[in-house]
């Protein structure tokens, strides 16, 4: 309530306290002469219109606000900015490496997606959305996430930005336009940039379990597409989703042929989440034969009150791979494939603890690529182990830390460590803190 409105709302309690007080003078003077009376019910009259004068312009805002005033004055939106939502969060962290890899290698953490710099503090994220939800009264809408940090440039797409490389730290994360029609219980088009149907964890860090993410997360399946998609409501039981996208983390379209992406959402019992996800489709550059697919699954069975238990298996194949050497054509296939195991267990309602244990085998070596000692070429693939430990705190109502300890495994020497040499392990601790809004 600004100066105005504060100064016409007391005028208004004086002028109803002065009707107030004539009514019980006009009450007592029952007995005294007409022209009195008269004389008080005319009084009352001239109270009573200015009453109604001063109500009319707190409703109608008649009088504009000035000086210091216009400052507290209401902007009225276009209506198709109306109901348009913001949101985003704050991620910094802390992450030590104890194989102390150094400069000769980036102080690399391998096999990390966003957690990749060992032994100091990065600013991972800052994600802003703004988004206009479908309802009943505008069934279109929008949203575009803006994201910030070191996490914009591992999940950047080829084709965004000059030459489609990452530039400074900034990637537009999601950019669509969503519709309903009124066809049965109504389907949602979502046009645009989006992030993958596939995958138990997300690109937002606040809601995943753990700070890091698994091998799966970062090797078995894309970060985002560029295309179209339909959704269809099954009910109770659940949805079924499915598009035509440009392909794996590229906003242009880099050969002739689209690729495919579904999901079907199931809740086939109370308490119990389970999908399908999958995704089809030429992904290299001027290759229109040769297809990348993979088989998305994903349970989420909520056990116990406090105890959230979830599972992740991928399976993917790519047509003539040059073994050993990411995205490179070839004469034979590649596979992939791997499980991801999670349990989730609130001691408070501000106290989490989170555990992962993950499997993946990059069986030709096609998705990491990595090398080993000496740069030799691991053409007979890799298997990798994680087992990660998380315990997250709700510090305040926006503000969540996290610690977590993570030991990694693998079947050759990939990991980096002090004096460029490798490692079949690497042991990180982590702190995390993440502001949401």
């Amino acid at each position: 309530m600004n100066a105005w409105t504060r100064g016409t709302a007391s005028e208004i309690g004086r002028g109803m306290m002065a009707v107030m007080a004539a009514s019980l003078m006009v009450a007592g003077a029952a007995g005294a002469d007409e022209p009195s009376d008269a004389a008080l019910k005319a009084d009352i009259e001239v109270l009573k219109t200015r009453l109604q004068k001063l109500e009319s312009q707190v409703e109608n805002r008649t009088v504009p606000p000035t000086g210091s005033e216009a400052s507290n004055a209401f902007i009225t939106l276009p209506s198709g900015l109306q109901n348009v939502q913001i949101s985003g969060y704050a991620d910094v962290s802390y992450i030590y490496n104890w194989n102390r890899p150094d400069a000769a290698t980036g102080r690399t953490n391998r096999g990390r997606a966003f957690d990749t710099q060992s032994n100091g503090f990065t600013p991972q994220a800052f994600n802003l959305a703004i988004e206009r939800p479908l309802d009943d009264a505008i069934p279109v809408g929008f949203r575009a996430d803006l994201l910030f940090g070191d996490d914009a440039e591992v999940i950047h797409s080829t084709g965004l930005g000059t030459g489609g490389a990452p530039s400074d730290s900034f990637d537009l994360e999601q950019l669509y336009v969503t519709a309903k029609a009124p066809v049965g219980d109504g389907i949602t088009f979502k046009a645009g940039k989006f992030v993958t149907l596939l995958g138990a964890e997300v690109i937002r860090s606040q809601d995943d379990w753990n700070f890091s993410r698994s091998m799966l997360f970062t090797y078995a399946i894309p970060f985002t597409h560029t295309g179209v998609l339909a959704s269809y409501p099954l009910g109770e039981w659940g949805s079924v989703t499915g598009g035509v996208v440009n392909g794996w983390d590229i906003v242009d379209e880099n050969n002739q042929f689209k690729t495919m992406i579904g999901s079907l959402a199931l809740t086939p019992i109370k308490d119990v989440n389970f999908s399908v996800n999958g995704v089809t489709g030429a992904e290299r550059a001027g290759d229109n034969r040769n297809d990348r697919s993979v088989i998305d699954l994903v349970a989420t069975w909520k056990a116990l009150d406090m105890l959230t238990l979830m599972a992740n298996y991928d399976y993917g194949h790519e047509s003539s791979m040059a073994h050993g050497v990411t995205g490179t054509a070839g004469f034979d296939s590649a596979n992939w494939e791997g499980v991801d195991l999670y349990a989730k267990y609130d001691l408070s309602p501000k106290w989490s603890l989170a555990g992962r244990w993950g499997w993946f085998n990059d069986m030709d070596n096609v998705r990491a690529g990595f090398t080993g000692p000496g740069g030799t070429l691991l053409i007979n693939g890799v298997n990798y182990f994680d087992y990660t430990f998380t315990s997250q705190w709700q510090l305040y109502q926006h503000l969540l830390a996290r610690l977590e300890y993570r030991h990694d495994d693998a079947s050759e020497r990939v990991y980096f460590r002090r004096g460029d040499g490798f490692s079949e392990h690497q042991d990180t601790i982590a702190t995390e803190f993440i502001y949401t809004f």
